[in-house]
């Protein structure tokens, strides 16, 4: 199973202070992509209550409260890439719903709301039961298109209640890829880069995989992403994920285990 799926989501939560340039389209309107939140929830009466607009690495958003959790729709595209279903998180202590019964809800909910989604090359890159402690656990699903052995930014992720099956979170990002998928620097190169992040380590095991990544606001770069791991030292792991220009050798993150 890949391992890419951390730095998958980085690109969701880096708020930066420039106007997105995603799309050539002009923003759609509140209006409109109040509409729009509306039939993602098949409930054309439901009250749906503008925001803010907020801006990712991914693009620009229009974010939607609906008294049970958030919309956030695409101010150019008008599709919805973020939801969250806060009621659904109730009596989640329980596992109920086996992890297959998980999944093929998981993969429904994907299919119907991810434009595309069966006809796209999508890896199941993640498949948990993720434990929140006293705030209960949730099955997490994170599927990535593939294409010529390189992970895309076209990510679906869908998280869902153990218990009771109830969709607690959906993320659906599209996007064209804009950049090369041919690497320059070799996966060795790749490692032996990532190596030096963490010098005296031993290794004892790594991964490496393709991946294109939002690394600055609508710029695509293809990316070796690499999970290192070395022997212990004094019973602490060592070793972590790093980030590497695929195309320059540039080590954009480091992230150690501790």
């Amino acid at each position: 199973m890949k391992r890419i799926y951390i730095v998958a989501m980085l690109c969701l939560v880096v708020a930066v202070s420039v106007v997105s340039a995603t799309g050539a389209n002009a923003p759609i309107g509140v209006d409109t992509a109040k509409g729009k939140a509306q039939d993602f929830l098949n409930a054309p009466d439901a009250t749906v209550q503008y925001q803010k607009t907020e801006r990712l690495n991914l693009g620009e958003y229009y974010v939607f409260g609906t008294g049970e959790g958030q919309v956030y729709v695409n101010a150019r595209t008008g599709v919805i890439e973020r939801a969250t279903f806060d009621s659904a998180r109730k009596d989640c202590r329980d596992v109920r719903l086996d992890r297959a019964a998980a999944e093929v809800t998981a993969r429904a909910y994907a299919e119907e709301k991810y434009s595309g989604f069966a006809k796209k090359s999508m890896q199941l890159t993640r498949s948990d039961l993720v434990s929140h402690g006293d705030a209960g656990s949730e099955y997490s699903y994170i599927w990535r298109e593939e294409i010529s052995d390189v992970l895309t930014p076209n990510t679906v992720v869908v998280n869902l209640n153990p218990s009771t099956g109830e969709i607690v979170s959906y993320i659906g990002i599209q996007r064209e890829i804009k950049c090369s998928l041919e690497p320059k620097l070799s996966r060795d190169e790749a490692l032996k880069i990532a190596a030096g992040q963490f010098p005296g380590i031993r290794v004892t095991g790594a991964t490496a995989d393709l991946s294109v990544e939002y690394t600055r606001p609508d710029v695509q770069t293809l990316t070796w992403v690499i999970t290192m791991r070395g022997e212990p030292e004094d019973h602490v792991l060592q070793g972590g994920l790093v980030v590497i220009d695929a195309q320059t050798g540039e080590v954009l993150m480091v992230s150690p285990y501790l």
